[in-house]
């Protein structure tokens, strides 16, 4: 075959980023991909802060993401959202310990295209990716009935959430890809004034009356009832 028209998904190996703070679980991970030509490890990280500062220039295809990340002051959920929003391409493979149901539900939202329990992969690690890579969801049992089940619970918190108006829903979605109220005040025409921004101030008045419609007291929660709609 003339490599000269061979396509570059061929001739390149998959490059993958290991976003892990369980340093034996992260060396499994280096001796699996390094059996399979195809993939290539270009980066090893035991915090989100450090995934932060390298993945976006790296440009990795996966990134295989932990969610628990204890040495980090940002958990994974966190980290996934603010690598979306720089490097809104990233494909993530969450593989985690025992997950609860809230994780599920955000990892999923904010971009998570596997998710899968340690526990699971034992000997399969390259055939899970090999169908991640072809376009495939690969997806632990326990994570598919949690999401099945999902879907049979009563939809209070959709109705909740179709409660908000459409600048309630545009303020609570900036807060769920992790910006601060000043940055939301600054992405947020004035509805009186386009050629204006909103306040912080007017940003703190929406958060309110979200926390209200939405029955809940914090962020927190409100992002996780807005990801499990």
């Amino acid at each position: 075959m003339d490599k000269s028209k061979t396509p570059k998904a061929l001739m390149e190996p998959v490059r993958i980023s290991i976003v892990e703070d369980d340093p034996e679980f992260q060396e499994w991970l280096l001796a699996e991909l390094s059996e399979a030509p195809r993939y290539q490890c270009i980066g090893r990280h035991q915090t989100a802060e450090d995934a932060l500062a390298h993945i976006p220039k790296a440009a990795p295809d996966i990134v295989i993401m932990d969610l628990g990340l204890e040495l980090s002051d940002i958990n994974g959920i966190e980290c996934m959202l603010r690598l979306k929003i720089v490097s809104p391409e990233l494909k993530f493979m969450v593989i985690t310990g025992q997950p609860d149901d809230d994780r599920v539900f955000e990892a999923l939202k904010v971009g998570a295209g596997a998710y899968l329990q340690k526990s699971d992969i034992p000997k399969k690690m390259i055939e899970l990716l090999d169908e991640f890579q072809r376009g495939g969801a690969p997806m632990s049992a326990g994570i598919a009935t949690k999401v099945i089940a999902s879907f049979h619970q009563q939809p209070t918190e959709l109705v909740q959430v179709q409660q908000l108006s459409p600048r309630e829903r545009a303020v609570l979605d900036l807060l769920a890809k992790g910006y601060l109220y000043k940055e939301i005040a600054d992405r947020l025409p004035n509805e009186n004034d386009p050629t204006r921004t909103i306040s912080e101030g007017t940003v703190k008045i929406h958060a309110h009356n979200i926390y209200h419609k939405l029955q809940v007291n914090n962020r927190t929660e409100a992002i996780r009832k807005y990801l499990r709609r």
